[in-house]
């Protein structure tokens, strides 16, 4: 199989599903789905979204958790030259309102659990297409799943949608939009960002290189990630079945079904946020025998403790097993992750090497930085996005133009050292000014959550009168500490390790840290008391 970035998603699915027709491309509860049973129904998908009028360059939405649906209906509207509009599958619809409205998409596929909430869309002329996960599983899975939830389900309309005839043909532009994701962008305000297949192509053709492995063939990865997120788009679906791998599609995390897989030997590379491996480690079944042939487990998304990565390579080291919890680092802008640690090369306190075809740079305003020095980190390379979309501005901020190269700010603060590691050091926006000495919240979180009795904690930015600005130490104690409160212990701590400066205004002791949809830190719901 000759992997190639010059097609478009659809196109490079397909090679692959020719030459693995008869091997598994998706689990789903349990249930395995073949390349060629895949591929058949992307295709008889796409025919129907042709039928029913969609056609190239139509936004068609897409709300959908990780489901055996949402992967075909990911690549058939990429068959058609259409743009899947990646949408959060509990958003509001207000927030989904606007975001429609603003892409002229006129047709949704959601969770039919949600139909009911969504029915002001058919005042904007929005046809809502319902989908059910267990449409494809057996007649006791149905029965289940319809007793539970027969109260918020009101119509199907699916099976409309998987026609009995077969689009062969596809659009072939692989530089146009492709796909809208929407994050915070580089400077915290909501973007649309769109993606090529090009840029999606460029990162997943990578995937055996990051993996360290010859090839894919049986090769398992637990997809989790929604589709919404880069991470999950193109390395939790994409990239593997471009390299003829599996993906072990799971709607919603669930330690206890994840410990399953493992046991049958399903899932070899684990792919995740934080939260996800702290869950597992909690789990005393994660261990020996079940965890043995995991290869590969990378995380990212969210602030990673050396206390985390400490603990889950102790757990796979006395398991014999290869994995080593690799942080990487990326952005939606950049499809997802830019830079990451692998088997053949790592550095520790580092997020890793750029993959190929992307280049990192430290920058002080436009000028690019020597090694080791600390600044803004840009990136630029095949992976770049093409641009936001629906923005009023005509100014373009977020770019810089060195020698006919188009640097993306990053809004990250960080450095390259001379060997190409990236070490990431704070977002911009964090870094506070206390007393006018610069202060980096995520390195008293790395410091502090290294102490034996703290399990994980949390530095939030707050006004002070006199200081300017301080922060707030919110800490979940580890379940064996020997006592409720560590007040003086930390601020010693702190003081020694960094400054007086560092001291925080409050240390308060929390059960859990709040998480966002996509399990980061929620820091809005962080109480001050």
């Amino acid at each position: 199989m000759i992997l190639t970035k010059n097609q478009t998603i659809y196109s490079a699915f397909k090679t692959a599903a020719q030459d693995n027709l008869n091997k598994t491309a998706l689990v789903y509860r349990f249930r395995h789905y073949t390349y060629k049973q895949v591929l058949d129904r992307v295709n008889r998908l796409a025919f129907a979204l042709t039928k029913y009028g969609y056609k190239k360059d139509d936004v068609i939405t897409i709300m959908l958790p990780n489901i055996p649906f949402a992967v075909y209906l990911l690549y058939a509207v990429n068959q058609i030259g259409a743009i899947a509009n990646l949408i959060h599958p509990l958003m509001g619809c207000g927030q989904l309102r606007e975001i429609m409205k603003k892409a002229n998409s006129k047709i949704i596929f959601a969770l039919d659990q949600r139909i009911k909430d969504l029915q002001p869309l058919k005042e904007d002329g929005v046809q809502i297409i319902a989908v059910s996960p267990v449409s494809d599983q057996d007649i006791f899975v149905k029965a289940i799943y319809y007793a539970r939830y027969q109260r918020h389900i009101r119509e199907q309309f699916v099976h409309k949608f998987l026609a009995k005839d077969a689009l062969v043909d596809y659009d072939r532009d692989y530089q146009k939009d492709a796909f809208y994701l929407h994050s915070g962008g580089t400077t915290g305000i909501p973007k649309t960002i769109a993606l090529s297949s090009f840029a999606l192509n460029a990162l997943a053709i990578s995937g055996l290189k990051i993996l360290d492995i010859k090839t894919a063939d049986n090769h398992g990865m637990l997809s989790v990630l929604p589709m919404f997120h880069g991470f999950g788009l193109c390395m939790g679906i994409h990239a593997c079945l471009m390299n003829g791998a599996f993906n072990v599609l799971m709607p919603k995390f669930k330690t206890k079904e994840t410990v399953k897989y493992l046991n049958r030997n399903l899932i070899h590379t684990l792919i995740g946020v934080p939260i996800l491996y702290e869950a597992l480690l909690a789990n005393k079944d994660f261990a020996g025998d079940t965890i043995h042939n995991i290869g590969n487990a990378f995380v990212g998304g969210d602030f990673v403790s050396d206390s985390l990565v400490k603990r889950f390579n102790r757990r796979m080291k006395e398991a014999g097993a290869r994995a080593r919890l690799f942080e990487g680092y990326g952005l939606t802008e950049t499809v997802t992750v830019c830079t990451v640690n692998t088997h053949p090369q790592n550095r520790q306190g580092s997020v890793g090497r750029p993959i190929p075809f992307v280049e990192v740079a430290a920058f002080d305003n436009e000028t690019k930085l020597p090694p080791d020095i600390h600044g803004e980190l840009c990136v630029n390379g095949e992976t770049l996005m093409n641009g936001y979309r629906f923005e009023t501005s005509k100014t373009d901020p977020f770019f810089i133009d060195k020698h006919g190269v188009r640097w993306l700010k990053t809004g990250d603060y960080g450095k390259v050292d001379k060997d190409g590691y990236v070490y990431f050091v704070q977002r911009l926006k964090r870094i506070i000014k206390v007393n006018g000495i610069n202060i980096f919240p995520a390195e008293i979180e790395n410091a502090v959550s290294s102490l034996a009795y703290v399990h994980m904690c949390y530095a939030k930015t707050i006004n002070d009168e006199k200081r300017g600005s301080m922060i707030n130490l919110y800490v979940v104690l580890d379940r064996n500490a020997k006592n409720a409160n560590y007040d003086d212990e930390l601020r010693a701590f702190i003081k020694d390790k960094f400054s007086a400066y560092a001291l925080p205004k409050k240390i308060i002791y929390v059960d859990s840290l709040p998480k966002t949809l996509i399990g980061k830190v929620d820091e809005k719901q962080l109480k001050d008391e």
